[in-house]
């Protein structure tokens, strides 16, 4: 199968479901992560243009790990809307990446890129056969099967499905340890009152382990399989 892991941001996907995307790469799958937004927000110390630049070769050097391409689509970080342009945008990636399944975002997250990618994704699936609709990829007859990977801090996100990523959690978190410009914002921005900036890997660990545990497992990511009457009811496991 092709898999397609849609997020925000650059680190969004490595942080939700690089695991699951690492299994599956070791059982031959084609694998695809692609970004909404280039991150250009996330630095006080480079400008837009640097910080983006080098938010996509760290995401690009993440997705080299499991030998997945990386696309990103270079919106502008929270300034990233809705248009014609976006959908048709949309489209052609998944029709680039002839995606089977997708990952992407909860449609119920804080932020309003991850909010807005999840929307997109559900409205245009449907979309990637139709002949009219014209983009530079040619349309794909397949809607995929889509998936929402946890919310952030695992807010009110309750999995209807697992996936045993004990095998594959170190991968997961060498993926993660790319994204090396992220520390200095989580430094700036997200640092606990005892300066610990290690947190936000501490919350990776933890809610990896609390979902083996409710999977049955020792690390686990969770998903929502996203009901319709076109892909939703599966009658065969597309999850790892």
């Amino acid at each position: 199968m092709n898999i397609l892991a849609i997020g925000a941001h650059p680190d969004d996907v490595e942080t939700m479901c690089a695991g699951t995307l690492a299994k599956y790469a070791s059982q031959g799958h084609k694998v695809f992560i692609a970004t909404a937004t280039n991150g250009n927000i996330g630095s006080a110390h480079h400008t837009m243009e640097e910080i983006a630049r080098i938010r996509k070769q760290e995401a690009a050097n993440s997705a080299a790990i499991i030998g997945a391409e990386y696309i990103c689509l270079d919106y502008d970080d929270e300034m990233f809307y809705e248009t014609k342009e976006t959908r048709l945008a949309f489209i052609n990636l998944v029709r680039h990446c002839k995606a089977d399944v997708i990952l992407t975002h909860s449609p119920h997250d804080y932020n309003p890129d991850h909010m807005l990618t999840s929307k997109i994704v559900n409205d245009i699936a449907v979309m990637i056969p139709i002949a009219h609709l014209k983009t530079a990829e040619e349309p794909w007859p397949v809607i995929p099967s889509i998936w929402y990977f946890e919310t952030a801090n695992s807010m009110g996100f309750v999995p209807t499905d697992y996936v045993d990523i004990t095998d594959f959690y170190e991968t997961k978190m060498k993926m993660l340890s790319c994204m090396e410009s992220q520390k200095q914002w989580m430094a700036d921005n997200y640092a606990t009152l005892d300066g610990n900036t290690d947190r936000f890997f501490d919350t990776i660990r933890i809610t990896s382990e609390f979902r083996g545990m409710q999977a049955g497992c020792k690390y686990a990511e969770g998903f929502v399989r996203a009901l319709d009457a076109y892909r939703g009811m599966l009658t065969e496991r597309v999850l790892p």
